[in-house]
C-alpha cells in the first residue's frame, strides 16, 4: 500500500503540472490569499474554508500577484472580477509554476480518501481488499483528472468519508472517544462544503440514536457534544467572524453565526432557486433533472468500474431480501445513496464531480464482489479487470477531465450527453497551443470558455478573439456567421445553455460542422472553407 500509495501522490504531482487552468481555481486562490491575509470579504464566499487552510499559504508563495486596490476592478468587489483581472496579468509560465506550487498541498485530500478507503475496507472484507479498494480509487478517472485541482470536491469526499467511518466506529464500540471522533469528523467534513451542512442533525441524531437506552443526562450531553464540537470548529475556521445581527432572518444574540457560512448558505439558496444552466443529453433542462447524476455517472464511470459497482448493489439487495444485513452496515451502504438522491433533487447540476462524496462508497460496495472473485480460481480474473481500468488512463493521460467510457464513445462524443465540468472546464489551452504548433496555423479565430489567460500562450497576432454573448460586444448579433480560416470554439459555448434565450444559436453554424480536431477534447477546431 505504501509504493501505492507513492506512486498515486507523482501521478498527481504530474497532473497538477500538466492539467490546465480551470475556470473556478482562480477564484479559489484569490479567496484563499486573502484568508491567509485575514482579508476574505469578496463575495460571493460561498466557498467553506479548509481549501483555503491548507493551499492558501502555498498559493500566497506561488507567485500569484493581486491586483492594488486602488486598481479600477476592486471597484466590482468581486472574487471573479479580480481573479480574471489577476490572471490576465501573468505570463504562461508563471501560471504553469504558480499553478502547480498552489495546487500541491491540496493532494494530501484524495490521498487520505485512499488510505481511508484501504483502512475500511480491510475491517470490512479482508486486507487485500482494502488494498483492491483504494486501487479503485486511485484509477478512477474522473477522480484523477479532479484531485490536482484547487477545489473542494475531494476535500468533500475525504471528509464524508471520514464522516461515516468514525460515525461506524461509535455505532459498533460507543464511548466518549469515538463520539469525539465522529463529533470532529463532522467539524471537518462541513469545512469542506457547504451540502455537508447536512450532517449537523446527522451526528446528534446518531448519539441519540445509540445511546437512548442509557441514562437521559448521557444522551443529552452526548447530543450537545456532537453539535458543539462542530461549532467550535468552524468557528475558529471562519476566523472567529460574526454574522451581523440586522442581516439575519432570526435573531439569536446568544448564538453567534459564523459569518461565512451565513453567507455562503444565502447565495446557495438563491442560487437553487433560479434557473441553471444545465445540458443533458444535448438539450437545456433549466431546473435539472433527476436522472443528470444517473447518466453522469454510466457515461463517465469505467466499464468495469459499473460493472463491480452493479454487482455490488445486487449482493447487498440479495443480502437485504435474506436479512442478512445488520444495521451497522448502513453506515457504508446509505451514506452513497443518500448524497446522490439529494444531489438529484437539487438544481446545481454542474458536472460529475458534484457527486465525488459518493464515490468512494460505491467503491465500498464492490467489496464483496471482489472478495468474492479472491477465491479459488476466480482469483486470476482481477489482475485482468484491473488491467482493463488502468488501459484508459494510459490512452487519455492527462486529459482526465474530459473522460468518458468507450461505451458512450469516449471524450470525442462527450457533448452528446453532458458538457460543463464533465467535459469543457477552461483547461485545455495549453493543448489548443500545442495543437497549433504541430500543424503549423498560423492564425486561428478562438472563442474561449474559462479563466486561462489565452493571450499568454498565443500573443495578440497569433488570435482572433471571438466575443461570445456574455457580453454587449458578443451581442451584438443573434447567430456567428464564420467567415473563412480555423476556429477553436470551446466545447461549453458551442451549446448555448449558459447564453441568454435570444442568443443559444449563436455558434449554431458549428454544429453542423465535424471538428477537424480536438485541444484536449474541450476544445473543437474547426476548418470553415
Amino acid at each position: 500500500m505504501t509504493i501505492g500509495l507513492g506512486v498515486y501522490l507523482l501521478v498527481l504531482s504530474a497532473l497538477a503540472a500538466r492539467t490546465g487552468v480551470t475556470i473556478d481555481e482562480p477564484s479559489h486562490i484569490l479567496s484563499s490569499i486573502l484568508y491567509w491575509e485575514g482579508n476574505d470579504r469578496l463575495p460571493p464566499r460561498d466557498m467553506p474554508p479548509l481549501i483555503k487552510i491548507v493551499g492558501g499559504w502555498a498559493a500566497a508563495e506561488a507567485g500569484f500577484r493581486i491586483p492594488e486596490e486602488s486598481a479600477p476592478v476592486w471597484q466590482k468587489y468581486h472574487e471573479w472580477d479580480i481573479s480574471m483581472d489577476m490572471m490576465r496579468r501573468m505570463s504562461e509560465r508563471t501560471i504553469r509554476t504558480a499553478m502547480f506550487r498552489a495546487r500541491l498541498p491540496l493532494l494530501i485530500f484524495p490521498a487520505l480518501t485512499a488510505l481511508l478507503l484501504w483502512w475500511w475496507g480491510r475491517q470490512l472484507f479482508t486486507p487485500l481488499v482494502g488494498v483492491l479498494c483504494a486501487g479503485l480509487w486511485m484509477m478512477e478517472p474522473t477522480s484523477l483528472g479532479h484531485a490536482p485541482l484547487f477545489k473542494n470536491d475531494h476535500a468533500s469526499a475525504f471528509g464524508y468519508l471520514l464522516f461515516a467511518y468514525t460515525a461506524w466506529r461509535f455505532w459498533r464500540a460507543p464511548s466518549w472517544g469515538t463520539l469525539t471522533m465522529m463529533s470532529a469528523a463532522c467539524g471537518v467534513a462541513i469545512l469542506t462544503k457547504l451540502s455537508m451542512l447536512i450532517l449537523l442533525p446527522v451526528a446528534p441524531a446518531i448519539a441519540i440514536l445509540r445511546l437512548r437506552k442509557h441514562a437521559w443526562g448521557k444522551v443529552a450531553g452526548a447530543a450537545v457534544l456532537t453539535m458543539l464540537i462542530p461549532y467550535c470548529i468552524a468557528f475558529a475556521a471562519c476566523q472567529f467572524e460574526i454574522t451581523r445581527r440586522e442581516h439575519m432572518l432570526i435573531d439569536y444574540p446568544w448564538m453567534p453565526i459564523p459569518a461565512p457560512y451565513w453567507v455562503g448558505v444565502q447565495a446557495l439558496l438563491w442560487n437553487t432557486g433560479k434557473e441553471n444552466a444545465v445540458y443533458l443529453l444535448g438539450q437545456r433542462e433549466p431546473w435539472g433533472s433527476p436522472a443528470y447524476f444517473v447518466i453522469a455517472s454510466a457515461v463517465k464511470t469505467p466499464e468495469v468500474l459499473l460493472l463491480l459497482i452493479v454487482a455490488g448493489i445486487g449482493v447487498q439487495l440479495t443480502r437485504a431480501a435474506r436479512r442478512q444485513t445488520a444495521f451497522v452496515d448502513l453506515f457504508w451502504l446509505l451514506p452513497g445513496l443518500a448524497y446522490l438522491t439529494l444531489a438529484s433533487r437539487s438544481p446545481l447540476q454542474l458536472g460529475f464531480r458534484l457527486v465525488m462524496p459518493c464515490l468512494p462508497f460505491a467503491i465500498l460496495l464492490c467489496g464483496p464482489v471482489l472478495n468474492w472473485l479472491l477465491q479459488g480460481r476466480r482469483r486470476a480474473l482481477v489482475p485482468v479487470l484491473y488491467a482493463a481500468l488502468f488501459a484508459p488512463l494510459t490512452i487519455y493521460y492527462p486529459l482526465y477531465l474530459s473522460y468518458f467510457n468507450r461505451v458512450s464513445g469516449g471524450p470525442e462524443n462527450g457533448l452528446r450527453y453532458l458538457a460543463d465540468s464533465n467535459l469543457d472546464w477552461g483547461q485545455d489551452l495549453r493543448e489548443l497551443r500545442n495543437y497549433v504548433n504541430r500543424n503549423q496555423l498560423p492564425r486561428i479565430h478562438l472563442a474561449y470558455f474559462g479563466s486561462d489567460n489565452p493571450f499568454a500562450y498565443f500573443g495578440h497576432g497569433r488570435v482572433n478573439w471571438i466575443e461570445p454573448p456574455f457580453t454587449d460586444v458578443g451581442k451584438r448579433i443573434r447567430t456567428f456567421q464564420p467567415s473563412p480560416g480555423i476556429y477553436a470554439i470551446s466545447a461549453n459555448l458551442l451549446g448555448g445553455q449558459f447564453f441568454e434565450p435570444a442568443y443559444r444559436d449563436y455558434f449554431h453554424a458549428f454544429r453542423k460542422m465535424r471538428p477537424m480536431g480536438y485541444a484536449g477534447y474541450s476544445i473543437y477546431i474547426y476548418r470553415v472553407r
